[in-house]
């Protein structure tokens, strides 16, 4: 029988719950937000927040749902995926015990942040047999701490977290789709491929007041842009007109947008559906993070199709159930059995003053073997004192270990800044294909427009800190089939 689940999202302006048994909606709520309790996906007021979803919950406490703040299903959260970043790792054949700390280190090698700030979440995807591929999603760990203390004010206990963007590429049963999700104040773009989401941008609109017309011009701009750096980088399967682009949120009621939308891509453009049943008055735009995070249970990616391979759980490790402590039942009841024991001797020698010999007796062999324990406990005392003192070298080792290890973390902390200044500095219209990091750095990459590169130089120069030298700028003109003629510069720069 398929177990219930509760799925709750909280945005800026409200709070959506939402309860499904299997591939069924059963129950679905509502609440409005107080202005300033969550900005930009934080929680600003816990207590507030927390009162908020106490109240939500009250309107299910006697229908369908009220079950699973029993404790008899899974309660799912999602957060937003403002400020997280995602990556496709390769790493080499290791065992399953070093692969945790192999993927933060090549996680701390690749991503233009510190992880001091983050969690990461990761999980396993199909690889060749020379390598191990993982998907890697990092994220705020403020964000993240507040959303569960909130929820434990609330007495919900969450066993899963999700991260809004990933929530929404359950949905899709393509191998390569695009999906645009825009609200109000955040806007999600998502890029599928062979199963697995290769670009996620996550951002908030900044546009308070504005209608989803009024904000086409940004979205189509970053949808340009995404599928332009996606291109970039895969240029032996860019992404082209047979890739369908599915919409959620507020695109959803306007379909006249679309076309502009998709522009010179021509896709074919479609709502972002969901595997999971729903009454016709249920508004399935509004809950489609919901929908995704409740299809998380479904395990869709084990099924027969072309479902997102990534279902991972993002709830740190500080946040999940401790496992019940056997120690924690037996002592007690192994110190009340001793106290009871003890009790029935007492009163047996009060009513058996005839048996004194016997006891004593009993207390003479009490008294030896207290005798052999404290011989014994002298032994492990020294033995214990040999250990100590061929442990002392190794501490020593390990402290001199440490010292190199803070050092090599300084000059990683110190190649990262530079790397993400380089790439911070370059126009939209310039991209980096490849960088090198030594005494002299090199950077290539690709522009429609010497000009654009040519600033993105004079840049660099004028941060004071780069010394640029441009090597070469090679035109490498893309010639469609059609004969229509694409413009590309290529260029490398040497930076002292």
């Amino acid at each position: 029988m398929a177990e219930k689940v509760m799925t709750l999202y909280l945005e800026d302006s409200n709070i959506k719950l939402l309860v499904a048994k299997g591939r069924k909606v059963e129950r679905w709520a509502i609440t409005s937000l107080d202005a300033g309790l969550v900005k930009d996906g934080v929680i600003v007021n816990e207590n507030k927040v927390a009162d908020k979803i106490r109240e939500m919950f009250a309107t299910i406490k006697h229908g369908k749902g009220s079950e699973i703040l029993g404790g008899k299903g899974k309660v799912i959260v999602g957060l937003s995926g403002r400020d997280s970043l995602y990556r496709v790792l390769s790493l080499p054949v290791i065992g399953e015990n070093l692969l945790p700390e192999a993927v933060r280190r090549e996680a701390g090698r690749v991503l233009p942040v510190s992880l001091n700030e983050l969690y990461l979440a990761y999980q396993r995807i199909p690889g060749n047999a020379s390598e191990i591929r993982v998907f890697v999603a990092a994220f705020p760990k403020k964000t993240t701490d507040v959303l569960v203390r909130t929820m434990r004010l609330a007495g919900v206990n969450p066993r899963v977290l999700d991260l809004a963007p990933l929530a929404l590429c359950q949905s899709v049963n393509e191998p390569r789709a695009i999906i645009v999700d825009a609200r109000q104040d955040n806007l999600n773009i998502m890029v599928m491929a062979e199963r697995v989401p290769q670009v996620i941008r996550s951002l908030a609109m900044q546009s308070e007041g504005k209608s989803i017309n009024e904000n086409m011009p940004t979205i189509i701009e970053e949808f340009s842009r995404t599928v332009a750096f996606y291109n970039s980088s895969h240029q032996q399967s860019p992404i082209g007109s047979e890739v369908p682009v599915f919409v959620s949120g507020d695109l959803v009621g306007v379909p006249a947008t679309w076309p502009a939308l998709v522009g010179k891509l021509n896709s074919q453009v479609a709502v972002l559906p969901s595997v999971i049943e729903y009454p016709e008055n249920f508004p399935a735009s509004d809950f489609i993070i919901n929908l995704g995070l409740a299809t998380k249970e479904l395990a869709l990616e084990k099924e027969a199709g072309n479902y997102s391979l990534v279902n991972l759980n993002a709830l740190p490790a500080s946040a999940l159930p401790q496992p019940v402590n056997p120690y924690r039942i037996i002592v007690p009841v192994v110190a009340v059995a001793g106290i009871a024991i003890l009790y029935m001797m007492w009163n047996n020698w009060q009513n058996t003053r005839n048996d004194i010999k016997l006891l004593q007796a009993k207390l003479t062999a009490t008294q030896n073997q207290i005798t052999a324990n404290t011989k014994a406990v002298a032994t492990l005392t020294e033995q214990n004192r040999v250990t100590q003192s061929q442990i002392q070298p190794i501490i020593d080792a390990a402290s001199i270990f440490t010292k190199k290890l803070t050092s090599i973390s300084a000059s990683r902390l110190t190649t990262n800044t530079d790397v993400h200044q380089i790439i911070a500095k370059k126009q939209d219209a310039v991209t980096i294909t490849g960088l090198s990091y030594a005494d002299t750095k090199t950077v290539v990459g690709l522009s429609a427009s010497t000009a654009e590169i040519l600033t993105y130089a004079q840049t660099l120069r004028d941060s004071a800190k780069y010394g640029v030298i441009i090597s070469t700028i090679h035109y490498n003109p893309i010639i469609k089939a059609n004969g229509d003629v694409i413009p590309e510069y290529e260029y490398n720069f040497q930076i002292k």
